[in-house]
Protein backbone atom coordinates (compact mmCIF):
# COMPACT_ATOMS: atom_id res chain seq x y z
CA UNK A 1 0.00 0.00 0.00
CA UNK A 2 1.53 3.18 -1.34
CA UNK A 3 1.86 5.98 1.77
CA UNK A 4 -0.10 8.63 -0.92
CA UNK A 5 -3.39 6.07 -0.02
CA UNK A 6 -2.54 5.21 3.50
CA UNK A 7 -2.25 9.35 4.12
CA UNK A 8 -5.84 9.41 3.09
CA UNK A 9 -7.40 6.73 5.86
CA UNK A 10 -9.86 7.12 8.47
CA UNK A 11 -10.28 4.56 11.13
CA UNK A 12 -13.40 2.81 10.77
CA UNK A 13 -14.07 2.43 14.66
CA UNK A 14 -13.57 5.99 15.65
CA UNK A 15 -14.43 7.69 12.19
CA UNK A 16 -11.90 10.48 13.59
CA UNK A 17 -8.64 9.81 13.51
CA UNK A 18 -6.46 9.38 10.57
CA UNK A 19 -4.57 6.01 10.54
CA UNK A 20 -0.90 5.51 10.79
CA UNK A 21 1.83 3.47 10.22
CA UNK A 22 4.71 2.53 12.77
CA UNK A 23 7.28 4.11 10.78
CA UNK A 24 7.04 6.28 7.15
CA UNK A 25 8.16 4.20 4.18
CA UNK A 26 7.28 4.64 0.22
CA UNK A 27 5.22 1.46 0.49
CA UNK A 28 3.69 -0.07 3.62
CA UNK A 29 4.06 -4.15 3.13
CA UNK A 30 3.62 -5.23 6.86
CA UNK A 31 2.97 -3.92 10.23
CA UNK A 32 -0.15 -2.28 11.93
CA UNK A 33 -2.17 0.69 11.25
CA UNK A 34 -2.99 2.75 14.36
CA UNK A 35 -5.35 5.47 15.21
CA UNK A 36 -4.41 8.05 17.85
CA UNK A 37 -7.36 8.75 18.40
CA UNK A 38 -8.90 5.20 19.87
CA UNK A 39 -5.67 3.41 20.15
CA UNK A 40 -7.03 0.88 17.15
CA UNK A 41 -4.29 -0.98 15.56
CA UNK A 42 -5.09 -2.67 12.04
CA UNK A 43 -2.66 -5.19 10.27
CA UNK A 44 -0.89 -4.93 7.34
CA UNK A 45 -0.28 -8.33 5.39
CA UNK A 46 1.76 -8.21 1.93
CA UNK A 47 0.32 -4.52 1.21
CA UNK A 48 -3.58 -5.35 2.45
CA UNK A 49 -4.80 -2.96 5.26
CA UNK A 50 -7.47 -5.53 7.08
CA UNK A 51 -10.10 -2.67 8.48
CA UNK A 52 -12.52 -5.19 8.81
CA UNK A 53 -13.52 -4.81 12.76
CA UNK A 54 -15.61 -8.09 13.40
CA UNK A 55 -16.09 -10.63 11.15
CA UNK A 56 -19.00 -10.03 9.28
CA UNK A 57 -21.92 -12.30 9.03
CA UNK A 58 -21.40 -13.05 5.49
CA UNK A 59 -24.94 -15.01 3.60
CA UNK A 60 -26.39 -15.93 0.15
CA UNK A 61 -24.01 -14.99 -2.65
CA UNK A 62 -21.32 -13.15 -0.62
CA UNK A 63 -20.43 -16.45 1.55
CA UNK A 64 -19.32 -17.88 -1.67
CA UNK A 65 -17.64 -15.06 -3.34
CA UNK A 66 -15.10 -15.75 0.20
CA UNK A 67 -14.25 -18.94 -1.40
CA UNK A 68 -10.87 -19.02 -2.84
CA UNK A 69 -11.74 -21.57 -5.39
CA UNK A 70 -14.93 -18.65 -6.49
CA UNK A 71 -12.26 -16.50 -6.34
CA UNK A 72 -9.83 -18.06 -8.42
CA UNK A 73 -12.48 -18.68 -10.84
CA UNK A 74 -14.82 -15.39 -10.75
CA UNK A 75 -13.14 -13.69 -13.70
CA UNK A 76 -13.57 -16.28 -16.12
CA UNK A 77 -16.64 -18.13 -15.08
CA UNK A 78 -18.28 -16.93 -11.97
CA UNK A 79 -18.32 -13.27 -12.87
CA UNK A 80 -20.01 -14.17 -16.50
CA UNK A 81 -22.17 -16.09 -15.29
CA UNK A 82 -23.65 -14.23 -12.45
CA UNK A 83 -23.90 -11.81 -14.86
CA UNK A 84 -25.86 -13.47 -17.33
CA UNK A 85 -28.23 -14.37 -14.40
CA UNK A 86 -28.98 -10.87 -13.65
CA UNK A 87 -28.63 -9.19 -16.69
CA UNK A 88 -29.42 -11.74 -19.33
CA UNK A 89 -27.39 -10.03 -21.93
CA UNK A 90 -24.89 -8.65 -20.30
CA UNK A 91 -21.72 -5.97 -22.12
CA UNK A 92 -18.83 -7.66 -23.71
CA UNK A 93 -15.52 -6.30 -21.10
CA UNK A 94 -14.60 -3.97 -23.68
CA UNK A 95 -18.09 -2.00 -24.06
CA UNK A 96 -18.40 -2.46 -20.02
CA UNK A 97 -14.92 -0.48 -19.78
CA UNK A 98 -15.76 1.91 -21.84
CA UNK A 99 -18.73 2.79 -20.03
CA UNK A 100 -17.61 3.12 -17.14
CA UNK A 101 -14.54 5.03 -18.34
CA UNK A 102 -16.47 7.70 -20.15
CA UNK A 103 -18.76 8.22 -16.73
CA UNK A 104 -16.00 8.45 -14.60
CA UNK A 105 -14.46 11.32 -16.77
CA UNK A 106 -11.12 12.88 -15.25
CA UNK A 107 -10.96 12.14 -11.83
CA UNK A 108 -8.78 14.83 -9.63
CA UNK A 109 -7.76 12.61 -7.05
CA UNK A 110 -7.68 8.52 -6.07
CA UNK A 111 -10.27 6.66 -7.27
CA UNK A 112 -11.72 3.74 -4.98
CA UNK A 113 -13.61 0.77 -7.05
CA UNK A 114 -15.62 0.03 -4.31
CA UNK A 115 -16.34 -4.09 -3.85
CA UNK A 116 -13.94 -4.57 -5.90
CA UNK A 117 -13.66 -8.21 -6.16
CA UNK A 118 -10.76 -9.36 -7.99
CA UNK A 119 -9.52 -6.14 -9.21
CA UNK A 120 -10.63 -6.49 -13.02
CA UNK A 121 -11.67 -2.68 -13.93
CA UNK A 122 -9.46 -0.82 -10.80
CA UNK A 123 -6.24 -3.23 -12.88
CA UNK A 124 -7.55 -1.63 -16.20
CA UNK A 125 -7.70 2.24 -14.68
CA UNK A 126 -4.49 1.72 -12.94
CA UNK A 127 -2.66 1.26 -16.63
CA UNK A 128 -4.02 4.06 -17.95
CA UNK A 129 -1.21 6.73 -18.55
CA UNK A 130 -1.18 9.54 -16.02
CA UNK A 131 -4.75 7.88 -14.50
CA UNK A 132 -4.81 8.73 -10.28
CA UNK A 133 -3.78 6.13 -7.75
CA UNK A 134 -6.40 2.76 -7.98
CA UNK A 135 -7.80 1.40 -4.74
CA UNK A 136 -9.89 -1.45 -4.17
CA UNK A 137 -11.76 -1.90 -1.38
CA UNK A 138 -13.80 -5.57 -0.74
CA UNK A 139 -14.95 -7.71 2.26
CA UNK A 140 -13.38 -11.02 0.86
CA UNK A 141 -10.18 -11.78 2.00
CA UNK A 142 -10.29 -14.58 -0.94
CA UNK A 143 -11.22 -12.07 -3.56
CA UNK A 144 -8.33 -9.57 -2.73
CA UNK A 145 -5.98 -12.34 -2.37
CA UNK A 146 -6.58 -12.83 -6.18
CA UNK A 147 -6.56 -9.48 -7.00
CA UNK A 148 -3.40 -8.88 -5.91
CA UNK A 149 -2.15 -11.90 -7.94
CA UNK A 150 -3.64 -10.42 -10.54
CA UNK A 151 -2.62 -7.14 -10.40
CA UNK A 152 1.28 -8.81 -10.12
CA UNK A 153 0.81 -10.27 -13.48
CA UNK A 154 -0.94 -7.52 -15.41
CA UNK A 155 2.19 -5.18 -14.06
CA UNK A 156 -0.29 -3.08 -12.45
CA UNK A 157 -0.49 -1.11 -9.35
CA UNK A 158 -3.73 -0.91 -7.68
CA UNK A 159 -3.73 -0.50 -3.01
CA UNK A 160 -5.68 -2.71 -2.09
CA UNK A 161 -7.75 -2.82 1.27
CA UNK A 162 -10.27 -4.99 3.27
CA UNK A 163 -13.40 -2.84 4.53
CA UNK A 164 -16.82 -3.52 4.76
CA UNK A 165 -19.31 -0.91 2.79
CA UNK A 166 -21.22 0.95 3.17
CA UNK A 167 -18.60 2.67 5.33
CA UNK A 168 -15.69 4.00 3.49
CA UNK A 169 -12.27 4.23 5.78
CA UNK A 170 -11.45 7.08 3.74
CA UNK A 171 -11.14 11.05 5.41
CA UNK A 172 -13.57 13.67 4.01
CA UNK A 173 -12.76 15.07 0.75
CA UNK A 174 -10.51 12.19 0.17
CA UNK A 175 -10.86 10.85 -3.10
CA UNK A 176 -11.64 11.95 -6.73
CA UNK A 177 -14.23 9.16 -7.46
CA UNK A 178 -16.01 5.93 -6.30
CA UNK A 179 -16.47 3.26 -8.62
CA UNK A 180 -19.13 0.27 -7.93
CA UNK A 181 -19.16 -2.70 -10.81
CA UNK A 182 -21.76 -4.76 -9.82
CA UNK A 183 -21.54 -4.21 -6.38
CA UNK A 184 -24.18 -1.99 -5.39
CA UNK A 185 -27.13 -4.66 -4.61
CA UNK A 186 -24.56 -6.21 -2.24
CA UNK A 187 -25.51 -2.99 0.07
CA UNK A 188 -28.16 -3.21 2.13
CA UNK A 189 -28.00 -0.12 3.79
CA UNK A 190 -28.05 2.44 0.33
CA UNK A 191 -28.93 5.31 2.12
CA UNK A 192 -25.86 5.41 4.73
CA UNK A 193 -23.94 4.41 1.70
CA UNK A 194 -24.51 7.71 -0.64
CA UNK A 195 -23.78 9.57 2.60
CA UNK A 196 -20.59 7.87 2.82
CA UNK A 197 -19.83 8.33 -0.74
CA UNK A 198 -20.87 11.81 -0.65
CA UNK A 199 -18.20 12.66 2.70
CA UNK A 200 -15.70 10.99 1.04
CA UNK A 201 -15.42 12.39 -2.28
CA UNK A 202 -13.52 15.83 -3.26
CA UNK A 203 -16.04 18.64 -5.01
CA UNK A 204 -16.72 17.35 -8.56
CA UNK A 205 -15.67 14.09 -7.38
CA UNK A 206 -18.10 11.09 -9.30
CA UNK A 207 -19.85 8.95 -8.30
CA UNK A 208 -20.03 5.42 -10.42
CA UNK A 209 -22.50 2.43 -10.19
CA UNK A 210 -23.90 -0.02 -12.28
CA UNK A 211 -26.78 -2.43 -11.01
CA UNK A 212 -29.95 -4.19 -12.16
CA UNK A 213 -33.44 -3.55 -11.63
CA UNK A 214 -35.73 -5.14 -9.46
CA UNK A 215 -37.40 -8.47 -10.09
CA UNK A 216 -40.93 -9.29 -10.04
CA UNK A 217 -42.45 -10.04 -6.64
CA UNK A 218 -41.79 -13.96 -7.03
CA UNK A 219 -38.17 -14.05 -7.89
CA UNK A 220 -37.29 -10.97 -6.04
CA UNK A 221 -37.89 -12.96 -2.60
CA UNK A 222 -35.22 -15.23 -3.84
CA UNK A 223 -32.83 -12.57 -4.89
CA UNK A 224 -33.69 -10.96 -1.05
CA UNK A 225 -32.63 -14.52 0.37
CA UNK A 226 -29.32 -14.64 -1.53
CA UNK A 227 -28.48 -11.28 0.11
CA UNK A 228 -28.94 -9.39 -3.50
CA UNK A 229 -30.64 -5.88 -3.04
CA UNK A 230 -31.43 -4.17 -6.46
CA UNK A 231 -33.71 -1.01 -6.21
CA UNK A 232 -35.18 0.97 -9.67
CA UNK A 233 -34.20 4.31 -10.77
CA UNK A 234 -36.56 6.21 -8.60
CA UNK A 235 -35.17 4.95 -5.19
CA UNK A 236 -31.34 5.24 -6.50
CA UNK A 237 -32.20 8.57 -7.96
CA UNK A 238 -33.76 9.84 -4.30
CA UNK A 239 -31.13 8.15 -2.17
CA UNK A 240 -28.29 10.31 -4.39
CA UNK A 241 -30.01 13.81 -3.88
CA UNK A 242 -30.92 12.86 -0.21
CA UNK A 243 -27.10 12.51 0.25
CA UNK A 244 -26.42 15.89 -1.56
CA UNK A 245 -25.24 14.41 -4.69
CA UNK A 246 -26.13 16.13 -7.78
CA UNK A 247 -26.10 16.00 -11.69
CA UNK A 248 -27.70 11.90 -11.41
CA UNK A 249 -27.31 10.40 -15.07
CA UNK A 250 -28.31 6.82 -15.61
CA UNK A 251 -27.61 4.44 -18.85
CA UNK A 252 -30.69 1.86 -19.07
CA UNK A 253 -29.74 -1.66 -20.69
CA UNK A 254 -32.94 -3.36 -18.74
CA UNK A 255 -32.40 -5.11 -16.67
CA UNK A 256 -28.90 -3.05 -16.57
CA UNK A 257 -28.44 0.00 -14.81
CA UNK A 258 -25.32 2.40 -14.92
CA UNK A 259 -25.71 5.56 -12.47
CA UNK A 260 -23.29 8.44 -12.23
CA UNK A 261 -23.47 11.52 -9.89
CA UNK A 262 -21.27 13.90 -8.12
CA UNK A 263 -20.50 15.76 -5.53
CA UNK A 264 -21.63 19.47 -5.82
CA UNK A 265 -19.14 21.84 -6.17
CA UNK A 266 -18.32 25.74 -7.18
CA UNK A 267 -19.10 24.79 -11.02
CA UNK A 268 -22.35 22.78 -10.30
CA UNK A 269 -23.84 24.99 -8.57
CA UNK A 270 -23.65 27.77 -10.96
Amino acid sequence: MRHALVQLLRCPRCRKGALRPEAPAPVLLFGPLRCPECRTSYPVAEGVADLVLEPPASTGLQRGLENRWVARSYERYVRPTLQRALLRQPLDPDSEYLLYRSLLGTPDGPVLDLGCGTGLVARRLAREPGFPPVAGQDVSPAMLEEGMAQAREAGATVDFLRAKAPYLPFQDGALGAVLMVDSLHYVEDLGRLMLEVARALRPGGRWVASTYAPPGSASGLLHRRAGLHPRNEATLRAAAGAAGLVRFERVALPPLLVLKAEKASAETLR
